[in-house]
């Protein structure tokens, strides 16, 4: 399952966000509701958590990346 940027802010209005950090690395397990990243949207503070239980197999998205709202973040097993 791909974990998605979520649609918590006006890209056409604020733009890209930033990767600011991950909370779990590659291969380790995360349970529905955990927090996996943190985003930086014009000084706002956007939580990325899992929708799912299972294994962070890839990370698509590396602390420092662009994205916007859809994006792919990661890969959940």
């Amino acid at each position: 399952m791909i974990i998605q940027v979520p649609n918590s802010w006006d890209f056409n209005k604020f733009g890209y966000g930033i990767v600011a950090d991950w909370y779990k690395k590659q291969g380790e397990n995360v349970k529905e509701g955990e927090i996996l990243c943190l985003i930086m949207v014009s000084k706002v503070r956007v939580e990325v958590k899992s929708n799912f239980n299972g294994k962070l197999t890839k990370i698509i998205a590396n602390k420092g990346a662009k994205v916007k709202p859809g994006d792919p973040l990661a890969e959940i097993e």
